[in-house]
């Protein structure tokens, strides 16, 4: 498996865990503002590790 896979799959992987993560804590925060602050970071980070894995799935041509 060259780098530029690895990297795609290891980014995907990030944005599967921040983001599941970050609904998890979304659908138990009950309004607890600290709780969704914290879920909404999460979520942000998800969407910037799957910006990453889509920008490393371009650079390895497929």
């Amino acid at each position: 498996m060259n780098n530029t896979r690895r990297a795609t799959l290891i980014w995907s992987l990030g944005a599967v865990i921040f983001s599941l993560i970050g609904v998890y804590i979304a659908l138990s925060a009950n309004g607890v503002w600290y709780f969704i602050v914290s879920a909404v970071v999460l979520l942000l980070a998800g969407v910037t590790f799957a910006a990453r894995a889509v920008l490393s799935l371009r650079a390895s041509g497929g």
